[in-house]
């Protein structure tokens, strides 16, 4: 953490006033990074996704994935600027499932577009396996009671070259039964 660069919220901001990834991340640089450690995803419509790992140490930038498809925990992948505390146990094994689910469904649908959110959310993002750190993560007390640490809502957001981006947002966790209808972006 550092006092003299700016709060993470507003280098998101100055990030969503730029019109490409390119610019977002000179500007992010330019400014000396977020005052403390951060993992955002962005993209355009031209150039596709990058996932950002920004700390006031440095920050890395990495490229789409040739599978097209980003996924991210809860810890730093490849910026080791940060020497990270294990504080989220769950993050590894839970990087670990996620990529395991999506190569099998894209072995099973071999084109990246028939990959829907709908999908993603009955096959990736309600996973169980690991709990409770799991993809679909709620924490429950010994006495019955519900933990701090749960899946509050999910979104899959879509970016295809030369396309508007677009988002799909569910409250609550994938696969119960009490979620909220699906929130479409744009409106």
């Amino acid at each position: 953490m550092s006092t003299s660069l700016l709060p993470v919220h507003l280098i998101l901001r100055i990030a969503l006033e730029c019109t490409t990834v390119t610019h977002a991340i000179s500007e992010i640089e330019r400014l000396g990074g977020p005052g403390s450690s951060q993992h955002i995803l962005m993209a355009d419509s031209t150039s596709g996704s990058r996932a950002c790992e920004i700390s006031p140490r440095g920050s890395i930038y990495l490229p789409q994935p040739p599978s097209g498809v980003n996924v991210h925990t809860n810890h730093f992948l490849e910026n080791h600027f940060v020497e990270e505390v294990s504080w989220q146990v769950g993050s590894v094994p839970r990087l670990k499932r996620i990529k395991e689910l999506v190569n099998q469904i894209k072995d099973e649908h071999k084109k990246l577009d028939a990959i829907s959110p709908k999908l993603l959310r009955e096959r990736v993002f309600s996973d169980r396996q690991g709990a409770p750190t799991a993809i679909c993560c709620h924490v429950v007390n010994k006495d019955g009671t519900s933990a701090v640490t749960s899946t509050l809502f999910n979104i899959v957001m879509e970016f295809e070259l030369g396309m508007p981006p677009k988002a799909e947002v569910q409250f609550g966790r994938p696969g119960d039964i009490n979620t909220s209808a699906i929130c479409y972006l744009p409106w």
